[in-house]
């Protein structure tokens, strides 16, 4: 067992660092009287200290270690939670900036479409004049086939009546 500054190994050298140069100018060399020497009582006294001096040293060190392993572990929570909220923030803009590309390109996408629409529709419409136009057309077509029909058999008829007009049954 190593002797270390808490522990009580040494008290001894104190007590003859004391007896040495004099506790109370009784010590060696000096003029001691008996009333200048350490007692029993006194020696159990000052060890008794000295060992509630350590004791309270310890439990100050160890409650000093405590707050600063509390310490560590508030802090070490505290930047797991912020490096947790900063990946949470991450993901939520990513997340934003995924459904702002997915609106942008439906936008793109309906706009798209829309201008097709559109040019199906100027189609649509240009078909369907050019479609009444040409059956107006036939039709017009058809009156003058008829009516040049109905000419012709005029003609004939006429022709035939003047022929018929010279002519005298009998």
């Amino acid at each position: 067992m190593g002797d270390s500054t808490f522990s009580g190994g040494w008290i001894f050298a104190f007590l003859i660092i004391a007896v040495i140069f004099g506790w109370g100018n009784g010590g060696l060399g000096g003029n001691a009287s008996t009333a200048a020497f350490a007692t029993m009582a006194d020696v159990n006294s000052a060890i008794n200290n000295q060992t509630t001096q350590n004791a309270l040293g310890q439990i100050a060190l160890s409650s000093a270690n405590n707050n600063y392993e509390t310490a560590q572990l508030i802090s070490n929570q505290n930047m797991q939670m912020m490096n947790q909220s900063n990946s949470n923030l991450i993901n939520a803009i990513q997340g934003y900036n995924q459904l702002n590309t997915s609106v942008q390109g439906g936008f793109a996408n309906v706009s798209a479409q829309i201008a097709d629409l559109g040019y199906k529709m100027e189609n649509c419409c240009c078909s369907i004049k050019t479609m009444m136009l040409e059956n107006r057309l036939a039709d017009v077509q058809a009156k003058l086939v008829s009516s040049e029909n109905a000419n012709a058999i005029f003609a004939q008829n006429q022709y035939l009546l003047s022929q018929l007009g010279t002519y005298t049954p009998v």
